[in-house]
């Protein structure tokens, strides 16, 4: 991993000490990944980890505003369960698992690429972690799993099923307890999508510890025309290479 620089500061990649980003990361600015795992994931804008501890993600879409807290584990690998061995020798392929082939006895016994039966390719391989959604400490979220926009997963949970939006689910496995706020207000939040809009310019004008009073105001401000979209910068990161600018949005549903 590259070490943390004042030049990926400005450039809204926040980095720490730890094994950091494996393959690739697509981001939209800024994002605070620290020293945490993250392998071929999706970062929408503001996106944060806990600084502390150690949370490894696989092919994870995170969008804005998303918060997760140390010591979780989301969206690892499965191993298939009902073939004649669950282990990556009768599954894998050089370009999902390089360092397993590093060993010659292992290229010997291994798939190779293109091999038929490919486990990876008949899976879902996309985990999906909404705006604004806050994962706790420790927490475990299972390969292909959806939480919702605004949702909360409690410390130590293990979710293996979706989670609506503005759910509260706590437990092992994770079960919806409530929801943060009443239906109502939760129907306003999900037609407001206030994480499609720059909030910057309103900071004086608003305070966000008053839900309702600060709802109101924003649902005027689109009402009127007045509230812009959010248009961060987007780069791919790629350990041990410059910054690829790309395109387009990468999670903004």
């Amino acid at each position: 991993m590259d070490p943390a620089t004042p030049e990926l500061d400005a450039q809204g990649l926040v980095l720490g000490p730890g094994p950091g980003v494996q393959g690739w990361m697509d981001f939209e600015a800024p994002v605070y990944p620290f020293g945490h795992r993250l392998k071929n994931c999706t970062l929408g804008a503001f996106t944060f980890f806990n600084a502390a501890g150690q949370t490894s993600a696989y092919r994870v879409r995170f969008g804005r505003y998303s918060q997760i807290g140390e010591g979780s584990v989301l969206g690892p690998p499965e191993h298939p369960q009902d073939w004649f061995s669950n282990h990556p020798f009768a599954f894998t392929r050089p370009s999902l698992m390089p360092s397993i082939y590093r060993a010659p006895q292992f290229v010997r016994l291994g798939p190779e690429e293109g091999s038929a039966d490919s486990y990876v390719d008949g899976v879902v391989n996309d985990t999906w972690i909404g705006h604004e959604a806050y994962v706790g400490v420790g927490c475990y979220v299972s390969r292909g799993v959806r939480i919702g926009d605004g949702a909360v997963i409690g410390a130590r949970s293990v979710v293996t099923r979706d989670i609506p939006p503005y759910a509260v689910a706590v437990g092992a496995p994770a079960r919806v307890i409530r929801l943060r706020f009443a239906e109502p207000l939760v129907e306003r939040l999900l037609k407001l999508q206030w994480w499609r809009y720059d909030l910057a310019p309103y900071k004086q004008r608003v305070n966000y510890a008053h839900l309702e009073d600060t709802l109101a105001f924003f649902e005027d401000e689109l009402a009127a025309g007045r509230l812009q979209p959010l248009r961060p910068e987007c780069h791919r990161y790629v350990p041990g290479t410059p910054l690829q600018p790309i395109a387009s949005p990468l999670y903004c549903g």
